[in-house]
């Protein structure tokens, strides 16, 4: 078995892979002041809730968001026995044409979700993640890495509202079933984070068409996507794998 771990601000993703199929997939909280014996004990717990026996895993591939979080995972890994892991890092082969000035700043859930969805075969493409960050990672017809977008998340905006504006208040940001007509505050919060999440992946999917100078196949993930998919316009594809298949992809690159 491999365990591919995506390591994001606010959750840490884990999947079990035996041959080319997903047989478990689970979430931890992030917890970055944790230590290896620490994730190691939660790790543990997950591998036993799911039946996945630490002497049948094979490998591990981690990508992560969060500095210093990778190598505590990574030891938390080999403490229970898991000796060959690798980083999604600089030298890994992924076989992605990266074309930015920076390419090592992309991180490595962008870097994950761009080769699963460029491994749909359908370009160009635009995979869009929905979680603490929205982020949009662009693939243009030859399945190069050509742009990305980064803003703030769902959740992420309506605090950073709440915390600047001091006469609103905390609202629960869940479907927003009322309509886009809010009567009161708290629907208005809730409709403005919805919709508006809504509207920016219709208009960004929008300008990429204009860009690309065709209309991209559209792959959306992440923990708010079910939140907002009701509400989109434009044709997309919900993959709640794409990146711990990409991870799982770069493994095969690396191990095969």
């Amino acid at each position: 078995m491999l365990i591919a771990v995506n390591a994001g601000n606010s959750r840490i993703l884990l999947g079990g892979y035996e041959e080319d199929a997903q047989v478990f997939a689970a979430s931890i909280a992030t917890e970055p002041r944790k230590v290896q014996d620490d994730y190691a004990c939660k790790l543990q717990q997950v591998f036993g809730l799911y039946g996945a026996d630490a002497a049948r895993i094979r490998g591990a591939v981690i990508g992560s968001v969060v500095p210093g979080l990778a190598a505590e995972l990574e030891g938390a890994l080999r403490l229970l026995g898991v000796t060959d892991v690798i980083e999604v890092s600089s030298g890994i082969r992924t076989g992605l044409n990266i074309r930015s000035e920076q390419p090592r700043q992309i991180g490595s859930d962008r870097v994950a979700a761009a080769v699963a969805a460029r491994a749909k075969g359908r370009l160009p493409c635009v995979a869009v993640s929905l979680g603490t960050a929205t982020t949009f990672t662009v693939l243009d017809a030859s399945g190069a890495l050509v742009g990305s977008a980064i803003t703030a998340g769902v959740q992420l905006g309506v605090d950073a509202l709440r915390e600047q504006a001091a006469q609103l208040p905390a609202v629960a940001i869940d479907a927003a079933d009322e309509g886009v007509l809010a009567r009161n505050t708290a629907d208005a919060m809730r409709v403005g984070a919805v919709y508006g999440a809504a509207a920016l992946v219709d208009g960004m999917i929008e300008r990429y068409a204009g860009a690309l100078g065709q209309y991209p196949y559209t792959v959306v993930t992440g923990a708010m996507a079910p939140l907002v998919m009701p509400y989109l316009r434009v044709p997309y594809e919900y993959d709640p794998r794409l990146v711990l298949d990409g991870l799982h992809l770069i493994w095969k690159r690396n191990r095969s």
